[in-house]
């Protein structure tokens, strides 16, 4: 589970918008906590799928958002572990159910107040000598500043379905992270510098230091030969019986 709640985590980040061209953009990412993975990270995105490799954590994700699956990538075990949007989302629905009776106190204490997104100008900005506009975006104790170039957007399309489909999560960060998307989906342009603190001792830097529209290669979408395949899915719904 904690492999898949960082397949969602390096989604959000990556801050999705709306429809545009095949686009990869290259970034550094510093900084400390439980999800930060220094190293370079390479985005991948065209209209139906999206590839993040990211070498400090030595993990690529590959997300089929037509067929509604997502594979994660683990090139220190060799190992492909496939998940499908459904699997995802009834394992979701099966933790919920379990963590309906926590008090909200105790929400309150690890997130913060996630009823209300509130979303700054910050003003003007440059990435890779490209003019930005920087935002930030905060809820419950999650901070996010983004500098986002409106000349570049991303090729996903119904960004709203397919973040809420592949991201779902139970309790008190589920509900966090779903106004998040809601908020950054409105934002206009590409992120091209992410500054995130506040979520569980995170404090992490991603910025851009290549930008590329060309056409992605089709080796780029394909699954790494020799490597063994896990049902995630199935794993997850095991791992749920186990619960009860």
């Amino acid at each position: 589970m904690r492999r898949l709640t960082l397949v969602a985590l390096s989604a959000i980040l990556a801050g999705f918008s709306l429809l545009g061209g095949d686009l990869t953009i290259t970034s550094h990412v510093t900084g400390k906590g439980r999800f930060a993975k220094e190293g370079t990270q390479v985005q991948y995105v065209d209209a139906t799928r999206m590839r993040m490799n990211q070498e400090g954590a030595r993990t690529d994700t590959l997300v089929d958002y037509g067929h509604e699956v997502f594979y994660t990538i683990d090139h220190t075990k060799k190992v492909v572990t496939k998940v499908t949007f459904k699997d995802m989302q009834e394992a979701m629905q099966a933790m919920e159910d379990q963590m309906a009776a926590m008090p909200e106190m105790v929400t309150r204490m690890m997130f913060g107040d996630t009823t209300e997104v509130k979303v700054e100008q910050l003003g003007a900005d440059s990435v890779l000598g490209r003019p930005c506009r920087k935002v930030r975006v905060s809820i419950g104790k999650m901070v996010e500043e983004l500098s986002l170039d409106p000349s570049l957007q991303f090729p996903i399309r119904d960004y709203a379905k397919a973040m809420s489909m592949m991201n779902r999560m139970p309790g008190g960060m589920g509900a966090m992270f779903k106004r998040l998307y809601q908020a950054i989906g409105q934002l206009k342009g590409v992120p091209l510098r992410t500054h995130v603190t506040g979520l569980m001792g995170m404090d992490m830097t991603t910025e851009a230091t290549a930008v590329s529209t060309a056409p992605i290669p089709g080796s780029v979408w394909a699954l790494p030969a020799g490597y063994k395949e896990v049902d995630g899915g199935k794993e997850m719904k095991e791992s749920m019986k186990g619960r009860h």
